[in-house]
């Protein structure tokens, strides 16, 4: 099989509200879709969709990037082999130094590839698919009823619930928490993101003041994450590692101390090889591994569906589709928890509306 055409379109969505990330405010969601199609007509697609605020590079950096490159890719071989992935195309031809994003766009691109030619679905090629995925409810901003949405997702079938701290003073939010935990009752799973909010002393106040709270893990509670072994140490807290993924490599698992679970974004993280690599470190460590999201369209969300439905069946972090207002793919994917049905997001084929898109001119450098 091989890579007859690549095309790159770029696309912008509006979003339901605008999201605040660190030092911006991101008013539409922007992003590259990659196509790649064979002389037999087996296509693939991806998403390169960095984060602002989150992504190394910018949107303009990735574009110029998949220009240079494309035709470089255009002509490759893809084996086939067993596997997923021709280990060529690991950094999408582009060097050690490729965008995450843009990675996981071409990797995605083969992952649908390999599947067309193969005749099965992009879970089969992955592994051993479940038919359902749960998914994990989430609470951003405690003046925006939470305790009242939390009952309302316990009512509605989450299993899990997270919610987002290290906005305002420790004691606050863990009252908020805990007032979040009586609404969701005994069956649900508590998680909490901190996304590096706090001290260490303020990690471990916190931990004390919440070690009867049942909570599954905190993400990243440390500014300076060199002291997670200093907060082991002192506390029982649970933690999740996410930034830290995409600054160490997966055999850090075997030496991290009190880590309960790894949140994998694909986007952030670079691609379907480096996601499957932490997964099955994670594993053997005994470590829950968890899909998340970063606000993909529908083309970069069906890969995530097809990654999580292939790991551990625990609640993934994809309910940031719920914040765009529309999609470049007709019609948008069936996303509505606390579970979805794999095969209505990833059984059909896919459906990209080009009148929604801005076809980007290849060129060789």
């Amino acid at each position: 099989m091989e890579i007859a055409t690549v095309d790159l379109y770029r696309y912008e969505l509006p979003l339901t509200t605008p999201l605040r990330m660190t030092g911006s405010t991101v008013q539409r969601r922007r992003g590259l879709l990659v196509r790649f199609a064979t002389e037999q007509g087996a296509i693939g697609w991806g998403d390169a969709a960095p984060l602002p605020g989150f992504s190394a590079h910018s949107l303009p950096e990735v574009v110029a990037v998949a220009r240079r490159h494309a035709p470089l890719w255009t002509g490759t071989t893809i084996p086939h082999s067993e596997g997923t992935l021709d280990p060529s195309l690991r950094t999408p031809s582009c060097g050690p130094e490729c965008p995450a994003s843009l990675r996981f766009a071409a990797e995605s691109a083969v992952v649908e590839l390999v599947a067309a030619t193969r005749g099965a679905s992009v879970p089969a090629v992955l592994g051993d698919p479940r038919s359902t995925v749960a998914l994990n409810a989430l609470l951003t901003r405690p003046e925006d009823d939470g305790p009242a949405r939390a009952a309302r997702y316990r009512e509605q079938g989450y299993r899990a619930v997270k919610v987002k701290v290290g906005r305002g003073p420790v004691g606050e939010e863990i009252e908020f928490l805990r007032t979040i935990r009586r609404s969701l009752g005994d069956a649900v799973t508590l998680r909490a993101d901190a996304n590096r909010a706090w001290s260490l002393e303020e990690a471990v106040a916190f931990a004390e003041a919440t070690c009867d709270l049942p909570i599954a893990y905190v993400e990243e509670p440390l500014t300076d994450p060199t002291q997670r072994s200093d907060l082991g140490t002192q506390t029982d807290l649970p933690v999740a590692l996410d930034e830290t993924t995409r600054e160490v490599g997966p055999d850090a698992l075997r030496d991290a101390p009190a880590v309960s679970a790894v949140v994998l974004k694909p986007t952030l993280l670079g691609g379907v090889r480096r996601t499957l690599e932490w997964r099955r470190a994670a594993r053997e460590v005994g470590v829950s591994s968890v899909i998340s999201a970063a606000y993909e369209s529908g083309v970069g969300l069906r890969m995530l569906v097809a990654l999580a439905t292939t790991g551990p069946d625990t609640p993934v972090g994809l309910s940031t589709y719920d914040r765009l207002a529309d999609d470049v793919l007709r019609p948008p994917l069936p996303m509505d928890g606390p579970s979805i049905d794999v095969r209505s997001v990833v059984g059909a084929p896919i459906a990209v509306d080009k009148d929604r898109l801005e076809r980007i001119d290849v060129y060789s450098s």
